[in-house]
């Protein structure tokens, strides 16, 4: 039996998975922090606040935005604030000043995301690097945050991601992200942030291989609709527990449209038929 979490975590964490179903539908909106401004995101208030009223449960943001637009987060049923603690140059292309395997540092502390109201904090968790001792560091910083959110009743979410160079192109290897997700848990973590294996079959490993709950990264915009509810439908069955959105709904046509039909899945099991019916 898995032990209670202190008061603090309880009631931060019961704002991101809902009490009902232990189920989230969270939006990742950190990608100016690592990226600059990209499409959908230019209007940071704007998109936070139509998401917002189609029903997500929480946000990731940067410091930057959570100070900017806290209002968002302010009032009784408003979403739950996750605040992304690192930053990394591993996105980047080369021709926008990018790195072959890129590095990751802190730029706030758990303190900090305390003040800010935050529910929980996220950081990533690379492992693969050419260098062991970049991947030991790495996992310090981790269990560090860990360390501090035990210490403050704050909510720890990891992301653990196989993609150094010795991973190569296989990064959604199962077995890669199922050997992540359970060092995270081990180190730590309370929620699990992970890519998806691609299948149902194979992300039921990672699942079976970690004692947390796992929300998966939805990862680049994918080519149809229906293609991003087909991976809500997978991650789901397979025993994740909520994912995170990202492209996949701030880039959409109508974002509030694709929103509300992913939380309608998560949230009410609707079929990818029945999710795809409500985009019509």
């Amino acid at each position: 039996m898995q032990a209670q979490h202190p008061s603090g975590k309880l009631i931060r964490l019961s704002r991101i998975l809902q009490p009902h179903d232990q189920r989230a539908a969270v939006v990742a909106f950190d990608h100016g922090v690592h990226l600059g401004a990209i499409p959908g995101i230019l209007r940071p208030g704007d998109m936070l606040e139509t998401l917002s009223q189609a029903g997500v449960d929480a946000f990731l943001v940067s410091p930057g935005v959570a100070r900017a637009y806290a209002g968002v987060f302010c009032g009784r049923g408003a979403p739950g604030l996750i605040l992304r603690i690192d930053w990394t140059n591993l996105w980047r292309s080369k021709d926008r000043l990018g790195s072959d395997e890129g590095r990751a540092t802190l730029i706030a502390q758990v303190e900090d995301a305390a003040r800010l109201g935050a529910d929980a904090v996220l950081v990533y968790m690379f492992i693969g690097y050419e260098d062991p001792h970049q991947e030991a560091a790495q996992v310090g910083h981790v269990a560090q945050v860990a360390q501090a959110c035990e210490a403050l009743g704050m909510g720890c979410i990891v992301e653990p991601m196989a993609r150094g160079k010795r991973v190569g192109d296989d990064i959604y290897n199962a077995e890669y992200i199922a050997l992540g997700a359970r060092m995270a848990c081990e180190i730590g973590a309370d929620i699990l942030k992970t890519d998806y294996s691609g299948s149902a079959e194979s992300f039921a490993h990672v699942v079976e291989s970690s004692f947390r709950p796992i929300l998966i990264a939805g990862g680049p915009k994918t080519h149809t609709q229906r293609e991003a509810l087909e991976m809500v439908q997978g991650a789901l069955s397979a025993g994740a527990q909520g994912l995170f959105f990202g492209r996949n709904v701030f880039q959409a046509e109508d974002p509030a449209r694709i929103m509300r039909a992913m939380v309608a899945m998560i949230h009410q099991n609707l079929s990818v038929d029945e999710a795809e019916a409500l985009l019509q």
